[in-house]
């Protein structure tokens, strides 16, 4: 059975979608499931509703598990570094029980989804290939390195299988700003409340950002992939952009023009981000599939009409 935690988030609604399309046994974690999600996929998935900060809850969860997906968490980029203590304690502490309640289940893969993004830091090498220097910058960043840092540990000390997913910036249908996060979702947000769109900076800071239904071929691969795998492996476009040019694209789709208010730069920001994903080509045959454009249209499209949900194919 594969067990996906953090499975009403964005990534997961996606995720369990797919598994259940290909007639793949789930459990779905979740804190908390929306009803409408609930609705659709219980006579489909094993839900089960459980928290990092529930330990007993967890570990029970796992029963009958041989690959975990592990989405969880509660940390954000944008929170910038108010809340270090805390993305310790909630974010490293019980990522690391679990990890351990993992190897008592006898779990054998476990496949991470950290952040390509904010790990590497700034004055990187473009693109950044998984060998570079990791020294992030933000709370985020160093918060999703030591999780990777305990499951490299527990590959090499326990014979886990683990593929450490690096995901640059997913966006796609079914996307909310939450925490601070999400550049689409929230320029998206702002123009449906009628608000200027809020850029930090000049808006020249330059992201890879790849849609959703990319990261769930992702994901995907690497629970199929053969042998023991121990990887580490960045998942983006390769491609970057703008965060004008994301503006730009989101008018260009929706035929609209939205007023810009320029705001400060965060402190915890790189000036640019690109991930090499050639050894996920290699390891996983994977590849984007979806161009930019494409994937804009689909997303504002499903943000227009909500009933029209979107599921990764």
């Amino acid at each position: 059975m594969i067990g996906v935690y953090g499975a009403d988030g964005f990534i997961g609604r996606h995720l369990v979608r797919r598994l259940i399309e290909r007639g793949l046994p789930v459990r779905a974690v979740s804190r908390r499931f929306d009803r409408d999600f609930a609705d659709e996929v219980e006579d489909l998935a094993d839900l089960v509703a459980a928290d990092l900060s529930q330990p007993l809850a967890m570990a029970s969860s796992l029963q009958d598990v041989s690959t975990v997906v592990q989405l969880m968490s509660s940390s954000s980029p944008g929170l910038k570094n108010d809340h270090a203590v805390a993305d310790i304690t909630e974010n490293v502490v019980p990522h690391v029980e679990f990890l351990q309640n993992c190897l008592r289940a006898g779990v054998k893969r476990y496949i991470f989804l950290s952040s390509g993004g904010t790990v590497y830091g700034p004055g990187a090498p473009v693109p950044t290939p998984e060998t570079a220097p990791t020294n992030p910058i933000s709370s985020h960043g160093l918060t999703k390195l030591f999780v990777e840092k305990y499951i490299q540990m527990h590959g090499h000390v326990d014979g886990l299988e683990y593929i450490i997913l690096r995901v640059a910036n997913p966006f796609g249908p079914g996307q909310t700003f939450r925490k601070g996060q999400g550049l689409v979702p929230a320029i998206i947000e702002r123009w449906q409340k009628g608000q200027p769109v809020r850029i930090f900076g000049d808006g020249a800071a330059r992201r890879d950002y790849i849609f959703i239904s990319d990261v769930i071929d992702a994901i995907e691969a690497a629970i199929a992939v053969r042998g023991t795998p121990r990887h580490i492996l960045n998942i983006g476009s390769g491609e970057t952009r703008s965060v004008n040019e994301v503006v730009e694209a989101i008018e260009s789709a929706g035929g609209i023009t939205m007023a810009r208010e320029y705001v400060a730069a965060r402190s915890t920001d790189v000036d640019v981000a690109c991930l090499d994903i050639s050894q996920a080509r290699a390891v996983l045959g994977w590849a984007p599939r979806i161009p930019f454009t494409e994937a804009m249209a689909l997303t504002v499209a499903q943000a227009l009409d909500p009933s029209q949900r979107y599921a990764a194919k």
